[in-house]
């Protein structure tokens, strides 16, 4: 730990002296990596939903979801105590859909991903 050392003086006498601490440079924490992600259809007819988890970054971190491969999503919502989130949506039928889901933490480090569906929205 640095240490500043002050000093009073009075017409060349040292009164008293105070040391304060220093505070450390705070260690520099990786960017949020997502761990965890699915995208897939729900039981009607154009409808979707998504989720995905992530580690790391600085808390708190928001999450956003965004259109991808002919899908149409809500805001979605995220719990960054969880470091989860998730968005519900719509999708075109008989075509192969994805969505971006873009995590930022309070340093401003960003990571995206783009998760598929993996098979085509249902008819």
């Amino acid at each position: 730990m640095k240490r500043n050392l002050t000093a009073v003086a009075a017409l060349g006498a040292l009164f008293f002296a105070t040391v304060q601490a220093t505070p450390a440079a705070a260690a520099p924490t990786s960017a949020p990596t997502i761990t965890f992600s699915f995208c897939s259809t729900v039981g009607s007819v154009y409808r979707m939903t998504c989720e995905a988890q992530w580690d790391g970054g600085t808390d708190p971190a928001t999450a956003q979801w965004s259109n991808a491969w002919n899908t149409w999503v809500g805001p979605g919502d995220y719990n960054s105590a969880t470091h989860r989130t998730w968005v519900d949506g719509n999708c075109v039928p008989g075509s192969f859909f994805a969505a971006k889901v873009t995590i930022t933490d309070a340093a401003g480090a960003v990571t995206e991903k783009v998760i598929p569906g993996g098979r085509a929205c249902v008819r």
